[in-house]
């Protein structure tokens, strides 16, 4: 098993999860008074989308690695 491909690849598969997951959550926080759905940006959103970013590029960073 090679392990420099494997460790960044399933780190970023974690990271892309647990962003999607906070994405998902943001968007069920507009569902607690849909009458006033404005959407705007948040802390939260951001960093949903940076952990996807960072999870992206460490699974690319693993494919490099593939003998």
């Amino acid at each position: 098993m090679n392990v420099k491909m494997w460790v960044p690849i399933l780190l970023g598969a974690i990271i892309i999860a647990v962003g999607i997951i906070l994405l998902v959550e943001y968007g069920f926080s507009f569902m607690n008074n849909p009458t006033a759905f404005s959407f705007s940006t948040g802390t939260v959103d951001y960093l949903g989308m940076g952990l996807n970013v960072v999870g992206l590029a460490l699974i690319l960073v693993g494919g490099v690695f593939k003998k």
